[in-house]
Order: structure tokens, then sequence, then C-alpha cells
């Protein structure tokens, strides 16, 4: 008697392997028969969603788990609370050939570490409405009239080892000047959970053009004053 093969698959929410029937002919035109009276509904295997929330996965980097959100969020806060701006903080890796030979990031790592994070300060502050895309763009690329760093004054305060994260804060120093301003940075450790170092980056305003200082444009000094802060404690 001559015999068929069947290749059943469940699909739906979780996948099942197909299951494989051999049976003859005769049997499936009996079969054929009575399945018009019955139907077949498929089992699928069941859980609750508290054990998908347990079992939900982080899908971030392993070396970008090292700090949680919360412990990242508590250090954003204590910049704010020493009158950092929240929306322009930078995160900064330290990785492993930051190292000196004395056994911790060399000094100089957090001059470029204050940079990177006077870079994206200006970015953020060139992003209100009282900024047009010409002017924006002049900005952040030094065209027109903008800014440039005339001096930096880093105090180290405490040594950093790999690994760690940093988080760069900065704020423009109340009062300004008529062609410049001073802008505070503080570095601060997810490790060790404090301030590790601070900065004072003397910014004058130039005119890229006729390649000469200028006093500080309107809307540059409208959106510094938004970020803005009256430091009592020198560096």
């Amino acid at each position: 008697m001559a015999s068929v093969t069947l290749s059943i698959g469940f699909t739906g929410r979780f996948s099942i392997f197909p299951t494989i029937i051999t049976t003859s002919a005769a049997t499936l035109r009996i079969s054929s028969l009575n399945a018009r009276s019955h139907t077949l509904i498929p089992r699928y295997f069941s859980t609750t969603n508290t054990n998908f929330t347990k079992q939900e996965k982080d899908l971030r980097p392993a070396s970008s788990q090292l700090f949680s959100q919360k412990e990242v969020q508590e250090g954003i806060a204590a910049l704010v609370a020493d009158g950092y701006d929240a929306e322009s903080v930078w995160e900064q890796r330290v990785v492993w050939g930051d190292h000196d030979q004395f056994q911790h990031v060399n000094n100089v790592h957090f001059v470029r570490w204050f940079e990177s994070g006077r870079m994206f300060f200006t970015d953020k502050l060139t992003e209100g409405s009282n900024f047009t895309d010409v002017r924006r763009d002049q900005v952040r690329k030094g065209t027109g009239k903008s800014f440039i760093l005339a001096g930096i004054n880093v105090r180290y305060r405490r040594p950093v080892m790999y690994p760690d994260t940093i988080l760069i804060g900065q704020a423009c120093e109340l009062p300004m000047g008529k062609d410049r301003f001073m802008l505070r940075g503080a570095a601060y450790s997810l490790t060790q959970k404090t301030i590790v170092a601070v900065s004072a980056q003397d910014c004058v305003t130039y005119d890229y053009t006729m390649l000469k200082k200028c006093d500080i444009p309107h809307d540059i000094k409208i959106a510094l004053q938004q970020k803005a802060c009256h430091f009592h404690k020198k560096l």
C-alpha cells in the first residue's frame, strides 16, 4: 500500500518545528471524511508579561552597560546643581590609551574633553529659533561672526583611571563682557561620582570675515543668557 508523508507546520507567536507524519493513502481518505466535523486548533507555548520583562535584555554593547541610566542621570543632576547646562552635557568614554606612565589619564586629555564639550555646547546653543540657518552654520563652523577660544585654564581635582565615563558640563559665566565671555566647564566621573576637573575657557567673539574681534552678536548673547550662571566659586 502506498504511503504519503505530510509536513504539518504551526505558525503564530512562537515558531514550532514542523511535525512529520507518515500514513497510508487509505487512512488519508478516511481522515478526510472526518475533517469536515473536526477542527484542529494548535496550542501555543504560553508565558506571562512578567517573564518577558524579567528576560528583557539591554541591547547596548557591554562597554555601554558599565553604568546604568540612573547613574548617568544622577551625574547630570549633580552638574546641573552646580550651575551647568543640562541640555549640552557631553559623554566622554575613558580609553586605556589615555593613561600615562603614572597609571592615570594624562592631563592633556582633559583639555580635549573640554574641547569636545565646548563644540557640543555650541551645537546646542544654536538650536534656538533666534538663529537663522545661515547664522547657525556660521557660528558652528567659524564663518561670519562666531567666537574663538583665547585661552583655557584647567584645575585637576582627582586622577581618573580606566574604565570610566566622564560627563562634561558647560555653562556661560555671568556677567559677560562686551566682546568676550567665560565658558565654565566641569568633568564628572561616573566611577567616582564627583567632579574630577574644572575649567575656565576664555572665549572671544570674532568676525571671521574681517579677521578681527567684534561685539557679541545679539543672537549669541541671547542664547548664552539662557545657558548662563553666576559662579561664586573660583576654579
